[in-house]
């Protein structure tokens, strides 16, 4: 519950969309668990929160209404549904013997993004 109000929280901040799938598919990889887009928004759209939990953890101005909590974080996290060919070879590669290549080339990818971003000033 307090994820999803987090994720809430980070949807309102710039951020690279595409980097953050790519690290999110990386990540999985190398715990062996394959990232799967439309497992995360069906988790997402799950009755099984605890609403008062989260409620009386929060200011009163910080408040959220569950539904606008769903949708925002749905909307702004979209990008993480539309997947690379090579992010679908390194979560095809998850959980048969691994081949480290296509994630090799995945994080040689992200890597250069980033040294473009801060380049360009942007992170």
């Amino acid at each position: 519950m307090r994820d999803l109000y987090d994720l809430h929280r980070f949807a309102t901040k710039p951020f690279d969309g595409e980097m953050l799938r790519a690290l999110v598919v990386l990540k999985l990889w190398q715990v062996r668990d394959p990232f799967v887009p439309d497992a995360l928004f069906e988790k997402l759209r799950s009755d099984k929160y605890d609403w008062a939990d989260l409620q009386r953890l929060l200011r009163a101005a910080d408040r959220v209404e569950p539904e606008e909590l769903v949708t925002t974080v749905e909307h702004r996290f979209d990008v993480l549904r539309y997947l690379t060919e090579l992010e679908q070879q390194v979560i095809a590669d998850t959980r048969r013997p691994r081949s480290p290549s296509f994630a090799e080339q995945l994080r040689r990818e992200i890597r250069q993004r980033h040294s473009d971003l801060v380049r360009q000033n942007v992170m």
